[in-house]
């Protein structure tokens, strides 16, 4: 049975005829491939025909449903009046359309309901009248309803709990329809007193008399919306500057009936503006650099207008453009660099500077000129800004911008806040601007006397780094040539030697001191947050990320970056480091921009990385990219000359801090400390020593040297208890040394493929008697 077979007519056989059977083949179609279920009963109420979607909804295969009542698919609660319903219906047949705001469920056989939107139409076949019900699944919408309904209840709760806003509806003449409690608590009045009362109430006698309310709702009726600030009177006469917003409410043909009204109490902000105003004006009375300024304007803007990011644009007539600093208050750092240079004709500050009128963008990505001009601001994170002309007795000196990292963050009121402390900054940016030249030759003086102490006496350069002997001055000349460059260093070295120290040499003695010396242990984070440590997520990127965290890469803009233990990293983060150091650029997990990064980059690690190259445990190219200057850190068993300098200075460091006088070292304690391998460097020694000054009650030190004695004879011990192991290494010494025909050092060399120094291999070879002509 098929809906067709209820018309009860022959195919087509005439070319009349054609048609009519083309729209039944149409019919027949749509009824297969419903998207809603199509279910045909007779007159008794039984289901005659059902679609595929029909069975899909309520879970029924077509045979179990043909010869079945409707009423198997009615909930229970429904069932009993439902016959009823269906008797009223074929005394009355008509179509109903869906949406007839009816409260309808399904039952499916498996005893679940879901709610259902239905279409009936009644159709006459040859075997009789039945009836063609439609069934659409309205879950969505239900769901949609319910989550409208909450919402409005929430809405209605948060307004109601609200008490930093006055949040109150007016009708269309100006009185109290509703009343929150932040009403109630700013301005006084109950909600049983307010309601009712015309909201000229709240205004002082003065607007009152200037015809100011009837003045706002006249404004709000014709532009929708009005914000304004100024003083509203409580209950009990006291005055309180006020942050106010109407809002025209429309009904649906236009007209206005109402008007929504929010107030905030900001006589605190209005206090701070009015005292940084006073501040900016002492200013001008002394004579200060704009430098000096700086810090000043960030505390001062940052007190009017909420932002993420202030600068300071200073129009250069020489080179005709815009140079913007960035502004910072004390103990902040300052933006992604020190300075930007834009077009005054193609950027937004160059337009504020040019019309000398403010100019608002709620989104930095659209702006219509140049991007470079904002690229400084978007790299930051910044989203929207405002930027205000500075104007010194009709002289304009360029422009000051407010930046945030929420879009749509700033009102024509935010403008007119940032410009009543922009004539005060005008006039302290002026008045600096004759000691520029005084400025610049002091920073000039500052950098040649740097560079005079540098070349006079190099060691003060490495205060951290304790040492004499050849090995270590042979590092620090490697460190003194590379330093100035910005070429990738990778330092490899035990455990314990002091790669950090070395890279801070490095940093120190670099065009980037200035800037952030920004670390990294890749041990010591778990692989899964290394990622997020090195480039930074944005909120919600991940399960815990809760807020943006900027990561290791982005924080060392313009400045050192220092990976240890570089080995350690997972090789499936190595092709994104690589692309970072490549292309300069990042993107935070989560996020959709790329973020430009200049980082100088210092790698270290105690594992051989060139046999983790061929043992594929590690990334070959970025193996080479972080080898493009190596740097060696000598153990400390090949610097003995040092140990009694280190001795001293450690114990000099650890007394000093415990409180305790210690003027001598035993000799045979001296003696001990520098026949000790250390196999744990310079971390072992400084440890060790401190430990001494700890066990030390007069000005000698005592070492204990039991320790030490007892580590080496159980050295001695396991090495003439075991003659097989080294006969064992000999013999794989000896191997290797043919594999690189005789080569020791050198990429392809035998310390290599050992994972071993060449000199360490050499004392090997010596220690167990291999001669030349042992393997060659």
């Amino acid at each position: 049975m098929h809906p067709s077979d209820f018309p009860g007519r022959d195919a087509p056989g005439t070319a009349e005829e054609r048609p009519a059977g083309f729209v039944q083949a149409t019919i027949e179609h749509l009824f297969d491939f419903s998207p809603d279920g199509i279910l045909v009963t007779d007159g008794e109420g039984k289901i005659r025909e059902a679609n595929p979607r029909a069975t899909e909804l309520f879970g029924y295969s077509k045979e179990e449903l043909i010869g079945q009542p409707i009423e198997i698919l009615v909930p229970q609660r429904f069932r009993g009046r439902h016959p009823q319903h269906r008797e009223n219906y074929s005394a009355h047949p008509r179509a109903r359309r869906m949406g007839a705001a009816m409260n309808l469920w399904g039952l499916r056989k498996d005893g679940t309901e879901f709610p259902v939107d239905i279409m009936l139409k009644p159709i006459a076949g040859k075997d009789g009248s039945a009836v063609l019900s439609i069934v659409r699944d309205v879950t969505e919408q239900h769901e949609a309803q319910e989550q409208m309904r909450m919402n409005d209840a929430r809405l209605r709760s948060i307004v109601e709990s609200v008490s930093e806003y006055a949040i109150y509806q007016l009708d269309a003449e100006g009185h109290v329809m509703t009343w929150n409690r932040g009403a109630e608590q700013i301005k006084g009045y109950t909600a049983n007193e307010a309601i009712g009362l015309h909201f000229t109430r709240f205004f002082t006698q003065e607007d009152i008399d200037k015809g100011h309310p009837a003045d706002l709702l006249r404004r709000a009726s014709r532009q929708n919306r009005v914000e304004e600030e100024g003083w509203r009177v409580r209950k009990d006469g006291s005055r309180f500057w006020a942050n106010v917003v109407i809002t025209a409410i429309h009904d649906s043909t236009g007209a206005i009936t109402g008007y929504a009204k929010v107030t905030r109490d900001v006589t605190e902000s209005k206090q701070a503006q009015e005292s940084v105003i006073a501040e900016l004006s002492s200013l001008l009375l002394a004579n200060v650099d704009i430098r000096k300024l700086l810090a000043a304007f960030a505390t001062s803007i940052r007190q009017v207008v909420s932002l993420d990011l202030a600068t300071l644009a200073l129009y250069d007539e020489a080179t005709g453009k815009l140079r913007i600093q960035y502004l910072s208050a004390e103990g902040e750092e300052l933006g992604p660099t020190k300075e930007v240079i834009v077009d005054a004709e193609a950027s937004p500050a160059g337009r504020a500077f040019k019309t000398r009128q403010p100019l608002i963008l709620n989104r930095l990505d659209r702006w219509p000129f140049d991007r470079e001009s904002v690229s400084h601001l978007i790299t930051a994170g910044m989203q929207s800004a405002v930027w205000v002309p500075l104007i010194h007795r009709e002289r304009t000196l360029g422009a000051i911008a407010a930046a945030s990292r929420k879009e749509n963050a700033f009102t024509q009121h935010d403008a007119e806040r940032l410009a009543s402390v922009a004539g005060h900054v005008a006039m302290a940016v002026n008045n600096a601007l004759a000691f520029k030249q005084i400025s610049e030759l002091r920073d000039r003086l500052d950098q040649e006397r740097e560079y005079l102490k540098e070349e006079i006496n190099l060691e003060h350069n490495f205060d951290d780094i304790v040492g004499e002997s050849t090995g270590l001055r042979n590092v620090l000349r490697h460190i003194e040539t590379v330093a100035p460059t910005d070429a990738t260093v990778l330092i490899q070295g035990e455990t314990g030697t002091g790669k950090e120290l070395l890279a801070r040499a490095i940093h120190n003695l670099s065009p980037r001191a200035e800037r952030t010396f920004i670390k990294l242990n890749c041990a010591a984070i778990p692989a899964g947050l290394l990622e997020s440590e090195l480039f930074g997520h944005e909120k919600g990127a991940f399960t815990g990320a809760i807020a943006r965290k900027i990561g290791r890469l982005e924080l060392a803009h313009e400045g050192t970056l220092f990976l240890d233990e570089v080995g350690e990293m997972p090789l499936e983060l190595q092709p994104k480091l690589l692309r970072a150091l490549q292309e300069r650029e990042i993107e935070r997990l989560g996020g959709t921009r790329p973020i430009l990064v200049n980082v100088r980059l210092i790698a270290a690690t105690n594992r051989d990385l060139a046999k983790m190259v061929a043992e594929k445990e590690f990334r070959s190219d970025l193996f080479y990219r972080l080898k493009v200057f190596p740097v060696f850190a000598p153990p400390l068993r090949e610097r003995t000359g040092d140990i009694p300098i280190l001795v001293r200075h450690f114990v000099a460091r650890h007394s000093r801090r415990m409180g305790k006088t210690i003027t001598s070292i035993p000799p045979e304690a001296m003696d001990a400390l520098v026949a000790w391998k250390w196999p744990g460097n310079i971390r072992e020694l400084e440890n060790f020593l401190e430990r001494a000054v700890i066990l030390s009650r007069g000005p000698v030190l005592y070492v204990p040297l039991a320790e030490i004695e007892d580590i080496g004879e159980e050295e001695d011990d396991t090495e003439s208890a075991n003659p097989t192991l080294q006969a064992a290494e000999r013999e794989h010494i000896l191997r290797t040394l043919r594999e690189a025909k005789g080569m020791i050092g050198g990429p392809a060399g035998a310390a290599a493929k050992l994972g071993l120094k060449r000199t360490t291999l050499n004392s090997k070879i010596k220690k167990l008697g291999i001669e030349r002509k042992d393997y060659m």
